[in-house]
């Protein structure tokens, strides 16, 4: 039962290990937060959406994942990129929900580097945050970079539209969501010098785009485009640059100011903007958030929902600040599958820790081989070395490759200050400079640095101007940045500006994470009117990084294995003289006692297995006196008698053991054996004796019996088992009789005679003696009745006499031939008893006769104990007709006749007396 009960344990934890791991894995990245989190930071969010149901869907980690957030600030879901062995970089640029709470999002590709737009697709994602299926896909013209050439998803009346913006028109474009169908209701070509930026709307009459000369359109039903900001006559076009164009049912344009960071309203027919969300709004909403650079926006019901880089803001009607959300938080049925993924993970450790520990106790038996332990101290400590290894080298060969990267950057950022004219730069004061010829100059020297190298292997390069104290960006290698957007100011822009160092580091914001050089850009007189920036993509040296670090495993991976192969090959062969060693003490254990150890080695162990082999020769020699110490006691105390004694051998035997039994008593005796004993000398009496035993004894114990001592001209023999042992062995012994006595014949002897008894009762086997002189003895009043019946058998004519105590207790009497004897009383006995003879053993003709003769004998015996002698006699007559060798016959008829005669005592039963 235990070991059921331990199998079926055991089968349980395998199950639990197996299970647990299965589902952590699959359940891998709850186990990248913490257990003890209460939600998801928002991290370099960028762009914003809310559908029917008031939940926002936001694009974090620098666009690598979007959350999907509840009004009330849990979170729904989140969804990340699919697996691509491509080797391009994906982005998501934008998102747009129904009212039926599905998600689409434009997922960009872009090449390895990051920096060219390869393809755009539009992804639809059900309710539950569960890819359905791809809407739309774009192939790249091969010169966007970083952002693409769709724009503008909008979901409206079961219908996603978005417009494709090419050089020299823009088409809008309509996907029927119930049916998947595409269709282009409207396309309409730009005027010329109308860089599109952005573009807003959904139907013909209400469609606007902005231009990267800082101005906004709204193209009618013709296709006409119509300038509506900035206004006639005002100053507004002076460095502002509106972005993020939202429109509401009334008609009023929003769009981020980025001059001032903030969200301005442009009423229909208004002379002026009017700012709805401040930069000091924000500063006050959010006084511990890192940016207050307003990353998207949106309109939602009474109010606008705000992005910065780190927090969703809600502002309502009055410009209040309504929610701000900095963590989408678990709701209880996330924190309770984040639960059970920790607990998973905590159960499926323990469980494999409780198998580790099962394997010990019961596989193992709680032994750990020596090999075993070295390799558990060793192993691991090689392994953690070489996983230190490789971390330092990855980690100094990365730290030099970015370092080398830096050093790279600053001579190209020292060398773009050289090509890059600054007395152009400084002519450039407003958006509207956008494309004019000091830009396009500036933009050609700047591709200058990249002649010959078609993908650039993923640089960028971004000018600034320096104007006033502020930084404005003028031309970037990412279209989605704008011409004069204002650029924080910081120590390491001012040690540029101010003392013209060249200066490299790294950063990470809504769009990626990088690692750049500045370097100052100079006009004719000297003076730093700018900040050339050079800098790439920190993905693609992530991913550098990645094939390095791959390669530094697979070296070191390959290293380890060899230095454990060759640990464990000379471990296993240093311990070869150990395990035989421990082969010869298991040996000897096993009872193996001429094993010796042969170690060639000169060592330590050599040492002790000399000591071994020189200790087994002892034991051995020990062994050998002890054995045949112990057979030599066989020989005068049966080995079965220390067994029913309850002792292992001579050596646990005292004075006064002993033990009482119910046994088969056999008394065995060779007949007028003084007659033929006075005829022999002595040594002759002993030869005969010993020869006569050595044929018989050996019957006995084949018989399950054993000889308890030897009585002169015979012996006296237990049968512990049943009395059919005792009773086959008697029938052998008269058979083997006939065979001993046809040997004697020949070699001229007599023959002898044996007789036989056989009694069932209470005995007592124990130690009698001395404490200097023992033995194994019998006692037992039996062993005398028994040892009487002997000396009877042979006056009744019977070879084998047995008590009815002995027929009675077997099974299957019948399998024997004999007859009754009937009630006999013996001499010195008070009462009668009922013996039997068993003459299947006699020669063949006696055997036959009384066989012949056994109903007709066993009739007389029942006529005498009836008292009907005449009857008696004249059936045991009949019986000595035919076998007039009968003595107990002729017995019986002779006190039939007397009896008939003369007449019975007074006190006859019906017995027969024998002396």
């Amino acid at each position: 039962m235990q070991s059921a009960k331990t199998k079926l344990l055991f089968v349980l934890l395998i199950a639990v290990a197996i299970g647990a791991g299965y589902y952590s894995v699959q359940m891998r990245d709850v186990l990248t937060r913490s257990p003890l989190s209460g939600g998801e930071p928002l991290v370099n969010l960028s762009a914003t959406t809310v559908d029917g149901e008031g939940n926002t869907y936001v694009v974090a980690q620098s666009k690598q994942e979007v959350y999907s957030i509840r009004p009330d600030g849990t979170l729904r879901y989140r969804i990340g990129h699919e697996p691509d062995d491509s080797g391009n970089q994906m982005i998501f640029t934008d998102v747009a929900a129904d009212r039926e709470g599905r998600l689409y999002v434009l997922n960009t590709v872009l090449d390895p580097y990051g920096l060219y737009v390869l393809s755009e697709h539009i992804l639809r994602y059900d309710a539950s945050g569960v890819f359905d299926r791809q809407l739309f896909e774009w192939k790249g013209d091969g010169q966007s970079k970083r952002i693409g050439q769709v724009r503008a998803l909008t979901v409206a009346d079961s219908r996603l539209s978005f417009f494709i913006s090419e050089a020299e028109s823009v088409s809008l474009k309509l996907i029927d969501l119930r049916t998947g169908t595409i269709e282009q209701p409207y396309i309409f070509d730009l005027p010329a010098d109308r860089y599109v930026s952005e573009l807003y709307g959904r139907e013909p009459g209400e469609l606007y785009y902005t231009t990267k000369r800082g101005a906004i359109y709204e193209v009618d039903v013709q296709g006409e485009s119509r300038l509506i900001y900035p206004l006639d006559g005002s100053d507004e076009m002076r460095k502002k640059f509106p972005e993020r164009p939202h429109a509401d049912a009334a008609g009023n344009m929003y769009v981020v100011d980025r001059s001032q960071n903030a969200i301005v309203r442009l009423a229909p027919g208004a002379s002026s903007t009017e700012l709805v969300v401040t930069n000091e709004a924000l500063a006050e909403a959010a006084p511990d958030a890192e940016s207050y650079d307003i990353q998207d926006f949106t309109l939602v019901q009474g109010g606008l929902q705000v992005v910065l880089p780190d927090r969703v803001l809600t502002f309502d009607g009055a410009g209040e600040v309504a929610a701000s959300v900095t963590e989408a938080a678990y709701d209880g049925a996330r924190m309770t599958q984040r639960a059970l993924v920790w607990a998973a993970l905590v159960a499926g450790v323990a469980a494999l820790l409780a198998l580790v520990g099962m394997f010990h106790v019961h596989v193992m038996q709680r032994r750990t081989s020596f090999f075993l332990k070295q390799s558990a101290a060793f192993i691991p400590l090689i392994v953690i070395s070489m996983a230190l290894l490789s971390n330092t080298i990855y980690n100094s060969f990365t730290d030099r490759l970015e370092e080398e990267m830096k050093r790279e950057l600053s001579v190209l950022a020292q060398s773009g200050k050289h090509i890059i004219e600054g007395d152009r730069l400084e002519r450039l004061t407003s958006p509207n400079d956008y494309m004019n010829e000091d830009y396009q100059a500036i933009k050609s020297r700047m591709s200058f640095l990249f002649e010959g190298d078609s993908d650039r292997r993923g640089l960028y390069s971004t000018l600034y101007k320096y104007d006033d104290g502020k930084l404005y960006i003028i031309a970037d290698d990412d279209d989605s940045v704008n011409m004069f957007k204002p650029f924080p100011v910081n120590e390491e822009n001012l040690l540029v500006v101010e003392q013209g160092r060249v200066i490299a580091g790294s950063w990470t914001d809504s769009t990626g994470e990088w690692t750049y050089a500045i370097a100052p850009v100079t006009n004719s007189a000297g003076e730093v009117v700018g900040i050339y920036e050079t800098g790439r993509d920190m993905n693609v040296l992530a991913r550098d990084n990645q094939k390095i670090m791959l390669s530094i495993i697979r070296n070191i991976v390959l290293m380890t294995a060899a230095i454990l192969l060759v640990f464990l090959i000379t471990t296993y062969f240093m311990m070869a003289s150990l395990r035989k060693l421990r082969k010869s003490v298991m040996d000897i254990a096993n009872g193996n006692w001429d094993a010796e150890v042969k170690i060639r080695t000169r060592d330590e162990v050599a040492d002790l297995s000399e000591q071994f082999n020189l200790m087994v020769r002892h034991i051995r020699q020990y062994i050998k006196d002890i054995t045949a110490f112990s057979e030599a006691s066989y020989r005068f105390v049966p080995q079965q008698f220390f067994k029913y004694l309850g002792k292992r051998g001579i050596l646990d035997i005292h004075l006064g053991d002993q033990v009482q039994r119910n046994m088969v008593l056999m008394v065995t005796k060779i007949r007028a054996f003084e007659l033929m004993s006075k005829r022999l000398t002595p040594k002759e009496n002993f030869n005969f004796m010993n020869a006569f035993l050595s044929r018989f004894g050996p019957i006995v114990r084949q018989e399950e019996g054993l000889i308890s001592s030897y009585m002169g001209a015979g012996f006296m023999s237990l049968y512990p088992r049943n009395s059919e042992d005792a009773v086959q062995a008697a029938i052998r012994i008269r058979k083997e009789l006939a065979a001993y006595n046809e040997h004697r014949a020949r070699d001229g002897y007599q023959p002898v005679d044996i007789g036989v008894a056989i009694h069932k009762g209470p005995l007592m086997l124990g130690i009698v003696g001395e404490e200097t002189r023992m033995e194994g003895n019998v006692i037992s009043d039996d062993v005398n009745l028994t040892a009487m019946l002997e000396e009877m058998s042979a006056n009744l004519g019977v070879s084998v006499l047995v008590t009815r105590t002995v027929m009675d207790a077997m099974r299957e009497p019948e399998r024997f031939q004999f007859r009754t004897l009937g009630r006999i009383r013996v001499e010195g006995k008070g009462e009668a008893m009922e013996l039997y003879d068993v003459y299947e053993g006699d020669d063949e003709s006696i055997r036959a006769a009384k066989h012949k003769t056994k109903p007709l004998f066993e009739q007389g015996i029942s006529l005498y104990q009836q008292g009907r002698f005449f009857d008696a006699r004249e059936a045991f007559i009949e019986v000595i007709k035919r076998n007039r060798q009968d003595q107990a016959a002729k017995l019986y008829f002779y006190l039939c006749d007397e009896y008939y005669q003369r007449g019975t005592s007074a006190d006859w039963n019906g017995t027969l007396a024998v002396s």
